[in-house]
């Protein structure tokens, strides 16, 4: 019976899209299944037999393990003979280091559970009670280290391993879980031994055998040294990456500084002057978004600042994806440059919790709202893309993408990829702030229902928020690079996406390493999987035209570049690479049209300022040997940053500070946190006039980044003048860039002494 509700659950699983085949979501509801059954059903087998010795109950929980957990692998093999397999060998070991030692664990749980509840008078209510409770017990302990820790990951006896985010794809077999199953292992040995030296009596009852049976007291001293295997790795938990809490991660980062109002955990590798910064981003952004949406935290607020996305994986659980908790008032990122992309957005999760409700202080009724969690973030501290979060949704809608308000604020928010969701919420919750103010979104968010705030039904406010969208002005290529920024299909609608990204960031590492040969073979590994992952194509291209034979790299770039198929901004990073190559051999017309082409229609602001400045360096003999050395490198020879530095030093030397040169060093010495003289370099380019408006544009935020970072009031206000005067660069401009900008300035200004 139990094989036949395990192969049943499990086959019908095996339908949703990832849980086809052996891989981590299969893994992950076979541990949810798997050894719950096992324990039911030798609960209930032997807690009617009282003549069985208590070992061979133990064989008979494992066998049972091993016999479910085998036909939970027959659904994963079956499921992955129909959609076919990612990764059979690593899915293999995945599922038989977390369901299939669950199952063990699960069907030995069984075993004791027998024990308590054989000659009760409810055996078999008491069995599957009991039974369960094992499996749930797990589960509630990893729900409380997720509530009282800042680690959102969770490894468990039974389901085995849980990563904790839905965003950060790549999920592998980490050495944490060889190392539990170590423990785990310990546990079933230590079980067996105490059970070889116990003895059942005619009435079933478990006895000690004499103390003079010296082989199994050699059988007991064993199992107690299994046993503390078992307890040593419990309790070494944190060292061995099973566990964490807020002071053992304080202890393994090491360093402290505190605000007014923002305490931070930072790697003790950070220097005092970075910390300090840090410390007055939180101060500012936490000032900023209680202005935004009316509200006051009340307490301080924590953050965790890792070195990396390795490290942040290995002591909280995600990699890539930032986290806030808003029922600890704390948010967990890792390094970047000042001011913080991200560590905006987080704190506004942990001051929006200030008016949601209680546990987790987060938006939504009786269920979380994910759209509204993530929308009001979004709203409340937009990113610094050229066009704003109510354009992005605009170009939306233009390709009749954008999902409906209903659905989107709700669970069916998970459903779509996470540059459509968020952006597509933020820019409704931004409307609703804009029509009916912070308080609405207040209460909003505190679980009241947005009907009855506005008195509108959800239709209508669908219908208001799309007439308003049509109202906005759209730069012409909005739809292609819209197309190219929200097609992309979520994770749940990928072929194989974390056998893909892994290959990817391998891929990428022994790209940056140089060892470009296994680089191309990792993405030709991920081709073999999914023929239309562009990262691969581009990269592997890319590789063989700079690395190996220049034709073929050359010719594979500009059939992507020539695909209609391909996402608009691919297609443009594979012409760049051409005409990068182009002007390294000395084809510097061909290049400086492509550049140009390129850069005229693009809507990303960073990367058309970089081909603006490649053309223009293009052009001047003064300048080419510095635009190649800094930003493209010589052929065969990958990018080197000091022959960058030695090339642009000469020509700022040469040029007695034009322009271009001076706005070049001026970013550069920013992105080295040499704020002074960064700002002298920005202010010679700003005064002299530089050739671009976004080459102003760009001039103008650093400035700003560097006058905030300096404290420098004078400088904040000239920016604020220069960004809003009549003759400003962003005159014309699609406006998210110039929306960031003043927010910005606005906040640095606020706390300027």
């Amino acid at each position: 019976m139990a094989a036949a509700v395990v192969f049943t659950v499990l086959g019908a699983i095996g339908f949703l899209p990832l849980f086809g085949g052996p891989g981590y979501e299969q893994s992950l509801a076979s541990g949810l299944v798997v050894p719950a059954a096992a324990a039911i059903a030798v609960a209930v087998e032997l807690s009617n037999r009282g003549d069985i010795a208590p070992l061979e109950c133990v064989g008979r929980g494992l066998g049972a393990g091993v016999a479910l957990a085998g036909a939970a692998f027959v659904t994963a093999l079956l499921h992955g003979f129909r959609v076919g397999f990612c990764d059979f060998w690593g899915g293999t070991t995945f599922f038989a280091l977390t369901a299939a030692f669950g199952a063990l664990m699960g069907g030995t749980w069984g075993v004791v559970v027998a024990e308590v509840c054989r000659g009760r008078r409810w055996r078999r209510a008491c069995c599957v009670g009991f039974a369960i409770a094992g499996p749930l017990a797990g589960v509630g302990a990893s729900v409380a280290r997720f509530y009282g820790s800042p680690m959102i990951f969770a490894y468990d006896p039974f389901f085995g391993f849980f990563s904790g985010t839905l965003y950060d794809t790549v999920v592998d077999v980490r050495t944490g879980l060889w190392s539990y199953r170590a423990g785990s292992f310990a546990t079933l040995v230590a079980v067996a031994l105490f059970a070889s030296v116990l003895a059942r009596t005619k009435g079933g009852t478990l006895v000690l055998p004499p103390l003079r049976d010296r082989q199994a007291m050699v059988r007991a001293a064993l199992g107690l040294c299994a046993l503390a295997v078992s307890a040593g790795v419990t309790i070494e938990g944190p060292a061995l990456g099973h566990w964490q809490t807020g002071s053992t991660i304080a202890t393994q980062l090491g360093g402290r500084a505190s605000g007014p109002r923002c305490d931070l955990i930072y790697p003790d590798s950070l220097l005092a002057q970075q910390a300090t910064l840090l410390v007055r981003d939180c101060e500012q952004e936490l000032g900023a978004d209680e202005r935004r949406l009316g509200a006051n935290l009340d307490g301080r607020l924590t953050a965790y600042v890792f070195s990396d996305a390795n490290q942040k994986r290995e002591l909280m659980g995600a990699a890539d994806t930032s986290i806030a908790k808003p029922w600890r008032r704390e948010v967990y990122v890792q390094m970047a440059g000042f001011p913080h992309p991200v560590l905006g957005h987080e704190i506004a999760h942990v001051v929006a919790g200030s008016f949601a409700r209680w546990p987790f202080r987060v938006g939504g009724g009786v269920l979380p709202d994910p759209g509204l969690i993530e929308g009001v973030a979004v709203a409340t501290s937009p990113d610094d893309e050229e066009l704003s979060g109510a354009q992005w949704a605009r170009a939306m809608l233009d390709l009749g993408v954008l999902p409906p308000m209903k659905r989107l604020f709700s669970l069916g928010f998970l459903g779509q990829s996470a540059e459509k969701s968020y952006t597509a919420a933020g820019a409704f919750v931004a409307w609703v702030l804009e029509q009916w103010g912070s308080a609405v979104v207040r209460s909003w968010y505190g679980g009241a229902s947005i009907e009855t705030l506005t008195h509108r039904s959800w239709e209508e406010l669908d219908d208001a928020f799309r007439a308003w969208l049509r109202t906005l002005v759209m730069p012409a290529e909005a739809s292609a690079y819209a197309r190219a920024k929200f097609e992309r299909p979520s994770v749940w609608q990928r072929r194989c996406p974390h056998v893909v990204d892994a290959l990817n960031r391998a891929g990428d590492r022994c790209r940056d390493e140089h060892r470009f040969a296994r680089a191309t073979a990792l993405y030709d590994k991920a081709l073999a999987r999914d023929p239309h992952d562009w990262h691969a194509l581009f990269d592997s291209a890319r590789i063989e035209m700079r690395y190996g034979q220049e034709d073929r790299g050359r010719e594979k770039l500009a059939s992507m570049g020539a695909d209609e198929h391909a996402p608009r901004t691919w297609r443009d990073r594979a012409q760049e690479a051409l005409a990068d190559d182009d002007l390294t051999h000395g084809r510097d017309a061909r290049a400086v049209e492509t550049y140009r082409t390129i850069a005229a229609r693009s809507l990303d602001e960073d990367a058309s300022r970089t081909l603006e400045v490649k053309a223009l360096g293009a052009g001047e003999p003064s300048a080419r040997r510095a635009i190649v050395d800094l930003l493209i490198g010589e052929p065969g020879r990958p990018l080197d940053a000091w022959f960058g530095a030695l090339s642009m030093g000469e020509w700022a030397a040469q040029t007695r500070g034009a322009p271009l040169a001076a706005y070049l060093e001026g970013k550069n010495l920013a992105r080295h946190e040499a704020w002074a003289r960064a700002a002298a370099w920005l202010d010679g380019a700003l005064d002299g006039g530089l050739p671009t408006a976004r080459l102003g544009r760009e001039a103008l935020r650093e400035r700003a980044i560097c006058g905030c970072a300096l404290e420098d009031g004078n400088a904040l206000a000239r920016v604020r003048d220069a960004v809003q005067g009549y003759d400003s660069p962003f005159v014309g401009s699609s406006g998210g860039r110039r929306e960031w900008l003043l927010r910005f300035v606005s906040r640095c200004e606020q706390a300027v002494p």
